[in-house]
């Protein structure tokens, strides 16, 4: 079976807005997190990216570029 292209529901704007992630953050002990805070841990060539599990829970789609390369992350 083809896809048809016809039957495809696309929406516009995004249901949910893409949390597009600085290329340089903040380092997690001057972010004022709550120690208590779960985090998803994405790493790429030594280099690492911390998301809120709150921030993706709001947003569901994290995008950013991580060693030179793009990345995403959804929840």
């Amino acid at each position: 079976m083809d896809f048809d292209a016809s039957r495809a529901m696309l929406h516009e704007p995004d249901d949910f807005p893409r949390f597009r992630v600085p290329d340089r953050g903040s380092p997690l002990v001057s972010a004022g997190l709550d120690p208590k805070e779960a985090l998803i841990i994405v790493e790429r060539g030594g280099a690492r990216r911390a998301l809120s599990l709150r921030q993706m829970a709001f947003h569901h789609l994290a995008q950013g570029e991580l060693a030179g390369e793009p990345y995403a992350v959804s929840f």
